[in-house]
């Protein structure tokens, strides 16, 4: 009888000490491989994104990247907490989505620019600008509204403060040196730059035509234009401490590096 409760004793032993092995290795595989959606739209995001996924996944954080194609869905997504993050959009754009919708949802980081700039074939700086002189702009709203944006910043003109700082020159109310504005398609708006004084273009559209925004600009946006782009996370979510460690993980010197070399002064970081 003594013998036998020895057995079924050394057993019930082992059986737990099994058990809290297991337990145990479970606990860690679940600190070690920690999943963490991110949406980002295609391109500069999700290139971005993966060199942020390599860094975190060194301190436990499994960050899933979702690409959207239609980045209309990000903030929905969000939202419904499909993911738990989303880069791709800057402040004014949130704003307007916050605006036509209920979305519980918040910015928690910048992250990069897109500088828009100012170039020209006609001048070496603002001051030699001759009155009457023709500026193109984009013609739609969002990027009208940054380029007009960026003229006020340098003094040529003035605008009329707007509710949603979305603006067209019919919002003008100072233009000392008489200015004339000619509206094009963004996508466009390049072939403007041998005909007009200055043209306001996107950093993307410049990289097209040769442009390195950073040495080729008379004057570029900064990080603290409005439009630089955001981490946006869940309201509820704003304090988890993994988004914390891939805010940390993004705003490195590494990932800065990376832009510069990769982007050439397309994408810069903005934090």
């Amino acid at each position: 009888m003594g013998k036998r409760l020895q057995i079924v004793t050394t057993f019930f032993i082992l059986a737990s000490i099994a058990a809290l092995l297991s337990w145990h290795s479970s606990l860690h595989m679940s600190y070690v491989y920690r999943p963490i959606k991110v949406g980002v739209s295609a391109g500069p995001h999700f290139v971005i994104m993966n060199q942020v996924k390599t860094i975190v996944a060194k301190d436990g954080i499994d960050l899933q990247i979702v690409v959207f194609s239609d980045y209309g869905k990000l903030n929905e997504s969000l939202h419904r907490r499909e993911i738990s993050l989303n880069s791709f959009q800057h402040q004014p754009y949130l704003d307007k989505v916050l605006d036509d919708h209920n979305y519980e949802i918040t910015p928690i980081a910048k992250t990069v620019l897109f500088p828009m700039g100012i170039y020209t074939k006609k001048i070496k700086n603002l001051s030699e600008l001759p009155e009457g002189s023709q500026v193109a702009i984009p013609k739609d709203l969002w990027n009208g509204s940054r380029a007009l944006l960026l003229l006020e910043k340098t003094g040529l003109i003035v605008c009329r403060k707007t509710k949603d700082s979305l603006r067209t020159p019919d919002d003008i109310i100072d233009n000392p040196k008489n200015l004339s504005f000619i509206q094009m398609d963004a996508t466009q708006i390049t072939s403007a730059i041998d005909k007009v004084d200055i043209t306001l273009i996107n950093a993307n559209y410049a990289a097209e035509i040769g442009l390195v925004p950073t040495k080729d600009a008379l004057v570029l946006e900064d990080v603290h234009s409005p439009y630089v782009n955001l981490l946006v996370a869940g309201t509820n979510d704003v304090n988890h401490k993994d988004l914390g460690k891939i805010i940390a993980a993004y705003q490195t010197q590494e990932i800065k590096n990376f832009l510069n070399e990769h982007f050439q002064g397309t994408v810069v970081a903005a934090w």
